[in-house]
């Protein structure tokens, strides 16, 4: 089966950033010798700057699998720039399309609606099945969290979103509250998939004796309680909260935050005006080496605005920490709370609140030995049941090649 997969912001595991679809293409290429080409950006979202013919030529090769890099106009900060980067991306997708024998089957990715759009376009051209996957319900996050207040952009981007959902052949979702918003709007429920994010199993191997070389790199002592959060530093994260909980933290705890974003000099502020010594912003790592950096910590932190559009998220740290086995403190009341919760894996602290994010934190201090291998136990059974990658991509491609037969 020949398969295109499109997401403007995939990136091979030697990037920092959204792996996915990196991963699920993989699969699909070696597990089931499929021929699948991923459409990605030559400009790197998490950090504002080009993909090196270095980064590139260190990737492996992998039989039936092609990284075709596109580019996109470059920006700074979230401004009209990034607009026209996500319009620019859309529109030279489409025309790359044009000019490629045609696929059995087209997916294309969100959160921006408009290489999706171009996705759909194609499949009409090229006369297959067109698959929508949401990874983020755009417009109405954007409009939720006060990021679109121009009406009528929003009318278009919410008949764009409409559009979509109608004549989308399937819609993948990540979480059930997607599900169960997309189905709310009069969509087809038996068209609507969840393959939620997972982890590549076998990618990573715990090494004890690096606990010690990664906490010197977060710049912390070796006998340090380190709560981390990895990710991305946007409005949507609310790390103000997460930073400003440095002044509640006891001695001997610290909190390390890696990523990159447009909050992250705000951040860098807050630190510095507070002196809060006990709160380290680092740069992003590949995520070849982010459990790594996991699995020296003791505690992870999932955190996002206490906003109703978050309520069903269900972000990659959640499986990233429960395959690495530590607990976990969220921020995040909804699926988040109620997966944690459920499958004993950590605690919540209470959304957009730095005092019980600390004390939730010298809560998770004192659990003791056999608490700490419970919680390691459940995380590992919660990706064998539900964050597999391996499975999860297996799946995927049922639902493809059902799809790809019924065009027969």
């Amino acid at each position: 089966m020949r398969i295109w997969l499109a997401n403007h912001y995939a990136v091979p595991p030697n990037i920092a950033g959204i792996t996915r679809h990196y991963e699920l293409a993989k699969e699909w290429a070696v597990e089931e010798e499929a021929e699948v080409t991923l459409f990605l950006s030559k400009f790197v979202h998490p950090r504002r700057t080009f993909i090196t013919e270095e980064e590139k030529n260190s990737l492996e090769n992998i039989k039936g699998l092609k990284l075709e890099w596109l580019w996109s106009f470059p920006h700074k900060t979230n401004d009209v720039r990034r607009m026209v980067n996500m319009a620019s991306f859309a529109v030279v997708f489409f025309l790359a399309g044009l000019l490629k024998k045609r696929p059995d089957v087209l997916i294309a990715s969100s959160p921006h609606l408009f290489t999706a759009f171009a996705g759909w376009m194609l499949s009409r051209i090229k006369r297959c099945p067109f698959v929508f996957e949401v990874r983020d319900l755009w417009p109405d996050s954007l409009i939720k969290m006060g990021g679109l207040k121009n009406k009528y952009i929003a009318r278009v981007l919410t008949w764009m979103e409409s559009f979509l959902y109608q004549n989308a052949d399937q819609i993948i979702v990540l979480t059930e509250h997607q599900r169960k918003f997309i189905a709310d709007k009069g969509i087809d429920p038996s068209k609507i998939h969840l393959i939620p994010n997972g982890i590549v199993v076998g990618s990573w191997k715990p090494d004890p004796v690096k606990r010690a070389e990664f906490k010197r790199k977060m710049g912390v002592p070796e006998d340090q309680f380190v709560a981390i959060y990895t990710g991305a530093h946007g409005p949507a994260n609310a790390l103000q909260y997460v930073v400003q909980a440095g002044r509640y933290l006891k001695p001997g705890i610290s909190i390390v935050l890696i990523g990159d974003g447009p909050e992250k000099e705000k951040l860098l502020k807050i630190k510095q005006e507070e002196s809060l010594d006990n709160v380290h912003l680092l740069d992003p790592v590949p995520k070849s080496e982010i459990f790594d950096y996991t699995q020296a910590a003791d505690c992870g932190i999932i955190s996002l605005a206490d906003n109703e559009v978050f309520r069903g998220a269900r972000p990659n740290k959640l499986f990233d920490y429960t395959f690495v086995g530590i607990p976990i403190v969220t921020t995040v009341d909804g699926e988040v709370r109620e997966i944690v919760e459920s499958n004993q894996v950590g605690v919540f602290a209470g959304a957009e609140n730095p005092q019980g994010l600390a004390e939730a934190i010298d809560r998770v201090r004192s659990y003791t030995p056999e608490q700490l291998e419970q919680i390691k136990r459940n995380g590992r059974e919660y990706i064998d049941r539900e964050g597999d990658r391996k499975k999860l991509a297996h799946r995927f491609y049922g639902l493809l090649q059902s799809l790809a037969n019924l065009r027969k």
